[in-house]
């Protein structure tokens, strides 16, 4: 039997990356990526997004992406990781997914992480849950298509 062309991954986070409006260096917002407060381990419900972006690797084997992280609530640069001790939670958040996607078949060769820490907040003063939710966030930067 002939071999089969792999399915297109499907979902808004695949059909945003695969969007021909997203160009190198265009940023995606990881919608429903939360993790433990206060620490970098992945709460149950980002595993589904999680597992479209992988897919999304896999389907398109040139694309290359940043990992980048947020927090939100804190005046210091970056919030503490409560498990490691650390005042970089942000980078270690980024580092979770990347590791995920090493550990999952993706080359290392096509990811990078950063953490931004508190430096890039969509609401400089958060008021409210939606406002912090906005600011603790995870975003992937298109690197190459």
């Amino acid at each position: 039997s002939a071999p089969t062309a792999p399915v297109a991954p499907a979902g808004e986070l695949a059909r945003q990356i695969t969007s021909d409006s997203v160009k190198e260096g265009s940023g995606i917002i990881m919608k429903n990526m939360n993790f433990h407060g206060g620490t970098h381990v992945l709460l149950p419900g980002s595993y589904p997004v999680l597992k479209e972006l992988l897919s999304v690797m896999i389907a398109y084997p040139k694309l290359k992406i940043e990992i980048q992280g947020h927090v939100c609530c804190t005046k210091l640069p970056d919030g503490q990781d409560n498990d490691l001790g650390t005042f970089d939670l942000s980078v270690q958040r980024a580092k979770a997914i990347f590791q995920y996607l090493v550990v999952n078949g993706i080359d290392a060769s096509r990811l990078s992480y950063k953490g931004f820490g508190s430096s890039k907040k969509l609401y400089p003063d958060e008021i409210n849950e939606q406002e912090q939710a906005a600011n603790r966030r995870v975003e992937i930067k298109i690197i190459a298509k």
